[in-house]
């Protein structure tokens, strides 16, 4: 019981605390208390600056794998396999050339192929 009219009393001590303060104000013409912070005022262009930042805090991440992707499209894309497989092609078609062509030459020399 005691704790509970400790805080009764305490609670007491405030409202009339509160109410001695504000019969103060109304006398000395004073601005009413407000609580801190719910007075301060941010300006719009801070706003704008807060949220220019976070978009481009938020994209910076992704932005440098887009342009990754974007700077090697031809490895995604397939270009590349194409490329590879026409080289491919073209080697093996050499060597048959070449193969063929030692094989239907009479002359002793031979083309030696350590590829």
């Amino acid at each position: 019981m005691w704790k509970g009219q400790r805080v009764e009393n305490m609670a007491d001590m405030l409202n009339q605390n509160l109410n001695n303060n504000a019969l103060q104000n109304k006398t000395n013409n004073l601005r009413p208390a407000k609580p801190f912070g719910l007075n301060v005022r941010v300006p719009e262009r801070t706003i704008q600056q807060i949220t220019e930042s976070v978009k481009a805090n938020a994209s910076s991440g992704v932005s440098g794998i887009f342009k990754y992707l974007e700077k090697n499209e031809h490895v995604f894309d397939g270009t590349v396999a194409r490329q590879l497989d026409d080289l491919f092609v073209q080697d093996f078609n050499t060597k048959q050339i070449l193969k063929n062509a030692d094989k239907n030459t009479e002359s002793t020399a031979s083309f030696v192929m350590d590829m």
